[in-house]
């Protein structure tokens, strides 16, 4: 058997991975545009800040694909897939298989404005991208966008030392992952370290001769040399599209429970998949690390002949900002709109958490201060759990017995 994997982040590799587990003998190729191995996205940051340096990124050498019997084509961009007649093009060749999984993940998304091509404009998405940042040697640095990625650039950067701004255009950090209050504390922690915080702004264009100066929003103007894009990331589906997989109403490659996308023998997984979200069971995106592990153990058991179907798309965000924990799973007020949401919540000087409740089961956590519980409540979540029955389990394992007290007295905000 020949599975074709087009891919080399974190669910292609964890596809191959699995599909080994099932055959030992299986022909596995990789297709990948560049030319490097699989890196950690979640150690970028790290790396940026100084922590870790940048080959610690990586999570396996040329080496290391050879021992798992990955025949690994990488420079090589796949140009066409034939889903008819099951091949694709690469490099001038062509290469049937048995099953396909598409993991070509996603892009970061650079709006087309003015000034937005000068030198000094930068995305944080792959190991050469830090490099970049610091051959500019960077002083004055613009963040635009406030999600998790964002945040923790502007961290990283301010430990180099450099003068930090987030621009952001919603309300408030973080916006898809905490409900305003959360955010606020996440706030207090980024400006005590000097980092300016700009939200409810849009950004304008970017302004310099020949490289940046400054950035403009519709309220002010701010002076810098580097701007990072952290305004999001748009999934990569030009190859599904071309070949006449559906495309879901969001933007990703659509596929069934069993990760499968709308033709036999080809399946999906990662920042590219639409697929729908465990607690309102509409379509969503999960551009996460977690789904995208989960969905290609999924793809590559189902390409082997199981029938393992997907849960559910469940987000959980865990990063340390300014040396405090934060955690975000499942979905803040703005992810629950249109539904009767119950608010649980508890604050001290060192400690917030806040549960989302409906129909009498979680929909969300966020929490400022404390990984406790994280790990049960997640589980929770995926399985529906009631709060009645949330109460008993963190209970009996210890954890947060004040939250299990305010579960149990139901108060609500």
């Amino acid at each position: 058997m020949r599975i074709l994997i087009i891919g080399n982040g974190a669910a292609g590799n964890q596809a191959a991975a699995s599909i080994r587990k099932y055959s030992p003998e299986c022909e596995i190729l990789m297709f990948a545009r560049e030319y490097y191995s699989e890196y950690s996205a979640c150690a970028l940051p790290d790396a940026l800040a100084g922590w870790i340096p940048i080959n610690k990124t990586y999570l396996k050498t040329l080496a290391d694909y050879e021992q798992q019997k990955i025949k690994t084509c990488f420079g090589q961009e796949v140009e066409n897939i034939d889903i008819n007649n099951q091949c694709l093009e690469a490099g001038d060749k062509k290469y049937g298989y048995d099953c396909l999984i598409i993991a070509t993940g996603s892009r970061p998304i650079i709006p087309p404005i003015n000034g937005s091509l000068l030198k000094g404009n930068f995305v944080l998405k792959t190991p050469r991208d830090i490099e970049l940042i610091m051959e500019h040697k960077p002083g004055r640095v613009v963040v635009v966008g406030a999600g998790n990625i964002g945040v923790e650039t502007a961290g990283a950067l301010r430990n180099r030392g450099c003068d930090v701004k987030i621009v952001e255009m919603q309300d408030w950090v973080m916006p898809l992952l905490y409900d305003l209050k959360s955010a606020n504390r996440i706030r207090s922690l980024l400006e005590k370290e000097n980092i300016g915080v700009f939200t409810g702004e849009r950004v304008i264009e970017v302004q310099g001769e020949q490289r940046v100066e400054r950035l403009r929003t519709d309220q002010q103007d701010l002076e810098c040399d580097t701007v990072i894009w952290a305004a999001g990331v748009k999934p990569n589906v030009e190859l599904a599209r071309q070949a006449g997989l559906k495309i879901g109403s969001l933007g990703g490659i659509e596929v069934d429970k069993y990760m499968r996308c709308t033709h036999p023998g080809v399946f999906a997984c990662g920042d590219c998949v639409q697929s729908l979200n465990v607690i309102t069971g509409k379509p969503s995106l999960s551009l996460l690390w977690s789904s995208a592990k989960r969905q290609a153990d999924l793809a590559a058991a189902n390409c082997m002949g199981q029938s393992y179907e997907y849960e559910g798309n469940c987000s959980v965000v865990i990063e340390e900002i300014m040396g405090i924990p934060c955690i975000a799973i499942g979905l803040n007020l703005q992810g629950l709109n249109g539904y009767e949401v119950e608010v649980i919540e508890q604050e001290s000087q060192d400690l917030y958490y806040r549960l989302l409740a409906v129909n009498d089961r979680i929909a969300g956590y966020q929490c400022i201060g404390s990984l406790d519980g994280a790990s049960s409540i997640f589980t929770m979540i995926k399985k529906g759990t009631s709060l009645s029955e949330a109460r008993r389990v963190l209970l009996n394992q210890g954890l947060i017995s004040t939250m299990a007290w305010y579960i149990d007295s139901r108060r609500y905000f």
